[in-house]
């Protein structure tokens, strides 16, 4: 190919990756081209032999790019990339792939995006027919009822899972037609369930202030276009964070919120203190801050989703034991027949515990100090070292806290989950987390990881495979595409 002055091209200089770049100068008795990339902002230029076969020729994006990926003539991850950084630096963070959406987080609030207004707009039009946008995707899945329809939501930690799913929920709520006062209850019920449980399953993480710990299927029932119902199943809660954090990450909002919104009466019939007296608050360094408002906002979700007085009660009650439990120590003690056991150190912080949870201080020093082992008609009771008996303890704090979210999950779909909708038209929004590689794994990431696995293997069947085999129906030729896979 002929290359001249003012020619667009990808190149690699020796990165290992192409460059998109413009050919400034051409000399070709010498037989080099000099070629210009913008890398961090800086222009750069770079002399290349013109016989090099890492030269090809670019598409010209404009400055904004394209809105769908499949409209680019250059197919490789360069050129993907590429577009999505024209887009974002233009303010567009989304852009199609056919019928996928990519969105870049942008860290900031586009209020004017997101209004009433703009979600009619999408209302009821082909996707494609307008730009990029979130409320094309749901536009797209209400439009394909009665057919159940799932929009799947998933990346990195940091990507903005969360947000994304609340404002899928967020169209779904503003344009299906109105199905009476006992519709739109539901629906503010459903709304409100978000910010209750990101209270209870979000924490800051390294990457992201507000990362979703948890796994999240919502499905929202229809009947005559007005939604009527909606269910919740949560997987993988990450208990682990509940007892340590790493440098620089925080447990989960709620217990910052509670310590925060507390009266000095409320906290004193609690026995609570601030948020760094805590060991399971302490651990990551991170801001304790707690919010006020945040609590409030908390107390008044729980209202509107009917949980009564004695309910919240027992919340703080099991949030509060958590909190004393991880303040509990142990110190070495003789037994008798030379045998060492270990002591509970902290006597007030299990009087404490034992008061909140309504059960004897006395039998839980016992569970927490000892193992107890049944043969046959016979009890052992074997005294625990100070490491086991602090593996027990923390165990018995993710044991509550799990089983508090897990009820407060049931608790959610018992309102807005009415029963009567087997024959229910169904939109299911999957937020799940993204792929983990943290400095120590634990059988936590496997989890996450293996269930990521699974969902990009059965994206890839769908997206690719079963259009391949379409193509075989109808005998198109093509090239196959045989993407990596780490079955056998």
């Amino acid at each position: 190919m002929e290359w001249n002055e003012g020619d667009l091209v990808w190149f690699d200089p020796g990165l290992g990756h192409p460059l998109p770049g413009e050919i400034q100068e051409v000399h070709r008795a010498a037989q080099v081209i000099i070629v210009q990339a913008v890398i961090n902002g800086k222009p750069q230029t770079f002399t290349l032999s013109l016989g090099e076969g890492n030269l090809q020729a670019r598409q010209d994006l404009g400055s904004t790019g394209v809105d769908d990926m499949t409209q680019l003539s250059d197919l490789h991850e360069a050129s993907l990339l590429w577009n999505l950084r024209l887009r974002y630096d233009r303010g567009l963070i989304y852009t199609f792939a056919g019928s996928i959406l990519i969105a870049v987080n942008p860290y900031k609030m586009f209020p004017d995006s997101y209004g009433l207004e703009v979600a009619k707009q999408y209302a009821g039009r082909p996707l494609g027919s307008l730009p990029p946008h979130l409320f094309a995707i749901g536009a797209a899945a209400h439009a394909a009822l009665p057919s159940p329809q799932v929009v799947v939501i998933s990346g990195e930690s940091g990507a903005g899972k969360t947000e994304s799913t609340k404002l899928v929920m967020q169209y779904l709520a503003a344009v299906v037609p109105g199905g009476g006062s006992a519709s739109a209850v539901i629906t503010e019920q459903i709304l409100e369930a978000a910010p209750l449980l990101e209270a209870f399953g979000n924490a800051r993480t390294a990457r992201n202030d507000n990362s979703s710990r948890f796994g999240k299927y919502l499905e929202v029932y229809f009947k005559q276009g007005a939604i009527v119902g909606a269910k919740i199943t949560q997987y993988l809660l990450e208990k682990s964070r509940i007892v340590t954090q790493a440098p620089g990450e925080r447990n989960y909002h709620v217990f910052y919120e509670l310590l925060g919104g507390l009266t000095e009466a409320e906290r004193t019939k609690y026995g609570l203190l601030e948020a760094e007296k805590y060991f399971y608050l302490n651990q990551g360094g991170s801001d304790c801050a707690p919010g006020r408002v945040d609590w409030e906002s908390l107390q008044g979700a729980m209202q509107v989703l009917g949980v009564s007085e004695n309910e919240r009660e027992g919340i703080v009650r099991v949030l509060a034991s958590v909190l004393h439990l991880g303040n509990v120590y142990f110190h070495r003690r003789q037994l008798r027949h030379g045998q060492e056991g270990v002591e509970v150190g902290s006597d007030a912080e299990i009087k404490w515990t034992g008061h909140l949870l309504q059960i004897s201080s006395e039998g839980l020093m016992r569970a927490l100090t000892t193992r107890i082992t049944e043969a046959r008609a016979e009890r052992l009771h074997t005294p625990l070292s100070i490491d086991q008996a602090l593996d027990m303890r923390d165990a018995f704090a993710k044991a509550l806290y799990s089983g508090l979210f897990s009820w407060l999950v049931s608790r959610i779909n018992s309102i807005v989950h009415k029963g009567g909708t087997h024959d229910a038209q169904r939109i299911s929004i999957l937020d799940i987390f993204g792929f983990e590689d943290l400095a120590e794994n634990s059988f936590e990431q496997l989890c996450i990881n293996y269930a990521n696995e699974n969902l990009h293997l059965y994206f890839n069947k769908h997206v690719f495979k079963l259009e391949q085999a379409e193509y075989a129906r109808e005998r198109l030729e093509w090239t196959p595409l045989r993407g990596k896979t780490t079955s056998r």
